[in-house]
């Protein structure tokens, strides 16, 4: 692409020499011999940099940039004069001057190198505005692409928001349950109003319910003053709580409380504070088997399930993946300032055929690792992880990944069991030798059918 450079100087031979200096086969010149007539040129045609003399009769070269940066700001100007001055070369600089050279020139290298920093300057700001606006382009949630598997999800997403009823998300860890949370909120009549997420899982009890339900001051030691909760400053909004299977049986009961009556007590309260949010839940677990199983609040349940989204795993998307890959692929180039456009069609079938455990945030952390190590505009197959474009490495995964819950609630099992016996099966002490809060480890006995410690003995 060539660069345009307009060069303005009442002396024709000042004019030549610059000239001469900056001519290139990649540049078109263009010279005048007044600010004037170099305004009709830029009204006319489109330049990346504007050389100008500093004095000249009529307009001055001061005169001239002022207009230029009014007009055409993304024009580079350099400034040259024999009658330079400190303060003149400020006064240049603050107007937007790239730089200020003094005449006659020293060293032509002197021109050289200064119009080709200007240039450089121009490019990059090019780049990154350009960077700025495919961001903006591309800011809209990538879990929001499908095809038909997915399309009918975000219909429901549709067909729900408007309305006021609570939801309950659920899907593999990775699905994007937050992202949806997030669309139904924005498309709701709430949207101008917080949108809170918190992830009930791994808290103490204790911290859980403060985070939720805020606290009075001396309900705690710590507690020094009131502190308002997530509800509290979701009112009028939507909060999300996410793994809702993870809540303690104690704060099932304030929580219905809130969907029933749409009110709650801080922590150390004696007040009703009333409170209207939308409720969102999350869950990777099956709320239907821990009713059964008397691990969750069976009314509860039924509160939090009114409408149900059910979000498929990313291996049951597979006609999604080119799309959601060329997203993520696009919005982290640009992040990364890499010219990365392409995915190979090799790779792009790998890509289809992996198992994706991790499903949508594991993809995007492949395409993030595949861009960093790329070394041109094409991700090829040996830019993604072997577990990838190994087969064989796909072959021993998918039983892993099969399994995976069945593996994990067996350690976990073990893992409590062996708590247990090194505590003498006093739970208590158990618990506190696990780092796990009590009242969770009796939730994970009951979960895993350990049904209590004496049997065990």
């Amino acid at each position: 692409m060539k660069e345009h450079i307009l060069i303005v100087d009442d002396e024709e031979s000042s004019r030549e020499l610059c000239r001469v200096t900056l001519q290139e086969p990649e540049r078109d010149i263009t010279m005048c011999s007044d600010a004037q007539e170099a305004l009709d040129e830029l009204g006319r045609k489109t330049f990346d940099l504007v050389l100008t003399d500093m004095v000249m009769p009529g307009l001055s070269g001061l005169d001239l940039l002022e207009r230029i940066k009014a007009e055409r700001s993304d024009t580079s100007v350099l400034l040259m004069s024999g009658k330079g001055s400190i303060s003149a070369a400020v006064r240049a600089i603050k107007l937007g001057a790239e730089d200020f050279i003094e005449k006659p020139l020293p060293d032509p290298e002197v021109l050289a190198l200064a119009v080709k920093r200007a240039l450089k300057a121009r490019r990059l700001e090019q780049e990154n505005r350009e960077l700025r606006r495919q961001l903006k382009n591309l800011k809209g949630e990538p879990v929001l692409i499908g095809g038909d598997t997915f399309s009918r999800v975000l219909r429901i997403v549709e067909q729900t928001a408007p309305l006021d009823t609570t939801v309950l998300i659920t899907g593999e860890t990775g699905t994007g349950k937050e992202v949806i949370a997030k669309r139904i909120h924005s498309l709701s009549n709430r949207s101008g109003q917080p949108f809170i997420a918190i992830n009930c899982g791994g808290l103490p009890e204790g911290l859980l319910e403060s985070l939720l339900f805020g606290h009075e001051r001396g309900a705690f030691t710590g507690a020094v003053k009131r502190t308002s909760g997530y509800f509290e400053k979701a009112n009028h909004g939507t909060i999300l709580l996410d793994e809702i299977g993870d809540m303690p049986p104690n704060l099932q009961v304030k929580l219905l409380r809130i969907l029933q009556e749409k009110t709650f007590r801080r922590v150390g309260g004696e007040k009703d504070i009333e409170v209207d949010c939308r409720v969102i839940a999350a869950t990777h677990m099956n709320l239907r088997e821990m009713v059964n199983k008397g691990d969750f609040r069976e009314d509860l349940y039924y509160r939090l399930n009114v409408i149900n989204i059910d979000l498929p795993p990313l291996r049951e998307r597979d006609e999604d993946i080119p799309a959601l890959a060329n997203h993520f692929m696009r919005i982290t180039a640009a992040k990364m300032r890499k010219p990365v456009s392409k995915i190979d069609p090799e790779a792009m079938e790998q890509l289809r055929k992996y198992r994706w455990p991790g499903n949508i945030r594991e993809l995007q952390n492949v395409l993030e690792r595949a861009i960093a190590l790329c070394e041109n505009e094409l991700i090829k197959i040996e830019d993604l992880p072997s577990c990838i474009h190994n087969e064989r490495g796909e072959k021993i995964r998918r039983p892993e990944i099969k399994f995976y819950n069945q593996a994990k609630l067996q350690f976990e099992r073990q893992f409590i069991l062996s708590a247990l016996k090194a505590s003498n099966y006093n739970v208590s002490a158990a618990a506190k030798a696990s780092g796990i809060p009590r009242q969770n480890f009796y939730l994970k006995m009951k979960k895993l059918g350990i049904k209590s410690a004496n049997s065990l003995q």
